[in-house]
């Protein structure tokens, strides 16, 4: 299981590292329409907090919340990339995103007492 659980921190890295960079070029040169900042720091905010949890020691058998993050984050980055409002997008990453964090720490929490 630690293997799927550092794959799971690989696949929730790269996705961060990838939005970090169409953000830098998004907002700083200018190629296309800025991405929403509020957004971006909910992401790497959500992300610390799970890698927080999950790899803190507290429960080293749960790795599937990584992978949900991940996913959470890169259809944010597909409806963007397909004209969806920033708004909506916007509230549909953190709801989804908000349920995995705490599905994560309901799951580490369930694991660690056992």
């Amino acid at each position: 299981m630690r293997a799927l659980r550092v794959l799971g921190g690989l696949a929730l890295l790269l996705a961060m590292i990838g939005w970090t960079a169409w953000f830098v070029i998004c907002n700083v040169y200018e190629f296309s329409p800025a991405l929403d900042p509020v957004a971006f720091a909910c992401g790497w905010l959500l992300s610390a907090v799970l890698l927080w949890r999950v790899f803190g020691g507290v429960a080293r058998r749960v790795a599937w919340p990584l992978f949900a993050m991940a996913a959470c984050i890169g259809v944010y980055l597909l409806l963007i990339h397909r004209g969806m409002g920033q708004i909506t997008a916007l509230a549909l990453f953190v709801a989804a995103s908000v349920a995995v964090v705490a599905a994560g720490f309901r799951v580490t929490q369930r694991a660690a007492a056992a």
